[in-house]
């Protein structure tokens, strides 16, 4: 899950909550399903998971939910693990709730380390670890997984940072230096870029490789990633581009890893954070309709009776949209029709948001089969870039730097007025 905010306005929340966004209730009713009072069952305790269990149960304060899990449960927020080392937080300061306080405040049942291993949509059940749950309507929130590069050796060196556990080992290996440590970084995107930020600012070596020619290619411009790599570069960031990792030797004091082009690295850590698959076995194995993720309608419904997708492993009109904007989005439609009022998703403009406090970035990113042309103008330290298409309507923007992030208000306003043109 990648950050991102919503400058529309938003609904108030219904109670104090670690959660982000509430459920907004639609004006308009539609007929109520006849599952609506059977046992919702959510597989999943990511943002998606608990808070879709929070605004159902804003709307319901009786229904069962049944929420699954195949590690602790714990609440936290998975884009603060890339700037953490900022943050000044260990694994266990990065919790906001424990899985029994969600259970008792929401009132609901929480299925911790009990992972899913089939669902029987003909019967309507689940197999886990401890045994079967039936359900009236399910949820998959499954998430997304560390993609693996395949590379030659210690294959195992690699560590990919996912999840609070993933993290504290992170910090164990780091800590145990007793010193600066040498980090290489694979992937030159968004996760690769925010953790060469917060590990450079915490005083370690780092490096980034990266196949691309330039720093956030899929989301800035090249005159946005001039600015970006130049101001990590001057945190000490080192640049490692169209190449990759061949191979990882264990050495004494820790790696010595060979690049596609030959050149040889010294690392003490090597982070890899080269992008994420959506968890897609379960559904698939239940005869779900997937293709790069789940795939679902707009009302987040699967090929499944009675059967939904949100977050991380959904598939919308052939896009993946990992970020928590349009999952809130989700999560206020999909409470509404689990309730009783069928509501299809509408997104709202949501500009994502890079944690690269070096040179603070917020883009649009224009729609992939648009062809767009970009009107850069320089700031005092950064860009500011609209794109545009032939007929010179806005599509999308890149802000790089405090001068451009300033604006952003103004570039998502326009934004917004250019969709319903």
């Amino acid at each position: 899950m990648i950050e991102i905010t919503d400058d529309t306005p938003a609904a108030a929340p219904v109670a104090s909550s670690p959660l982000v966004d509430a459920v907004a209730v639609p004006a308009a009713a539609a007929a109520v399903s006849t599952n609506a009072q059977e046992p919702l069952v959510i597989i999943g305790s990511g943002h998606a998971g608990y808070g879709l269990a929070e605004a159902v149960r804003a709307r319901d304060a009786e229904r069962e939910i049944h929420v699954i899990t195949a590690d602790d449960g714990g609440l936290y927020s998975k884009p603060a693990l890339s700037n953490a080392f900022a943050l000044g937080k260990d694994a266990e300061a990065l919790l906001d709730e424990p899985a029994l306080s969600i259970e008792r405040r929401l009132n609901l049942r929480m299925h911790a380390f009990c992972p899913v291993q089939r669902i029987d949509a003909e019967r309507k059940c689940l197999t886990t670890r401890l045994g079967e749950l039936d359900y009236g309507q399910l949820v998959l929130a499954t998430g997304a997984s560390p993609i693996r590069i395949p590379v030659a050796g210690e294959a195992g060196a690699l560590l990919s940072v996912n999840d609070r556990g993933d993290y504290r080992e992170m910090r164990e290996r780091l800590d145990g230096l007793g010193r600066e440590a040498r980090v290489v970084i694979i992937g030159d995107g968004l996760i690769g870029c925010e953790f060469a930020n917060d590990l450079a600012q915490a005083g370690h070596e780092v490096a980034v490789v990266g196949l691309a020619q330039r720093p956030l290619p899929r989301l800035l411009p090249e005159a946005g990633s001039k600015v970006l790599r130049e101001a990590l570069s001057r945190l000490g960031v080192g640049w490692h581009l169209e190449r990759s990792v061949a191979s990882v030797a264990a050495e004494d004091d820790g790696y010595r890893l060979t690049l596609t082009d030959g050149r040889e690295l010294a690392a003490d850590l090597v982070v890899s954070a080269v992008g994420l698959a959506p968890n897609t076995a379960l559904a698939l194995s239940a005869g779900a309709d997937c293709g790069c993720g789940i795939r679902v309608d707009d009302h987040l419904a699967t090929s499944l009776p009675d059967v939904y997708a949100l977050g991380d492993a959904v598939e919308i009109d052939g896009q993946l949209l990992p970020y928590l904007a349009p999952i809130n989005a989700g999560i206020r439609a999909l409470a509404a029709t689990l309730t009783g009022t069928p509501t299809a998703v509408s997104y709202p403009v949501m500009p994502v948001m890079v944690k690269t406090p070096a040179a603070p970035v917020c883009v649009v990113v224009p729609p992939a089969e648009a062809e767009v042309n970009w009107r850069v103008t320089a700031t005092t330290d950064g860009i500011e870039a609209g794109g545009y298409d032939a007929t010179g309507r806005l599509l999308g923007f890149a802000l790089v730097g405090e001068t451009a992030m300033a604006r952003r208000s103004d570039w998502v306003k326009a934004c917004g007025q250019a969709q319903v043109a």
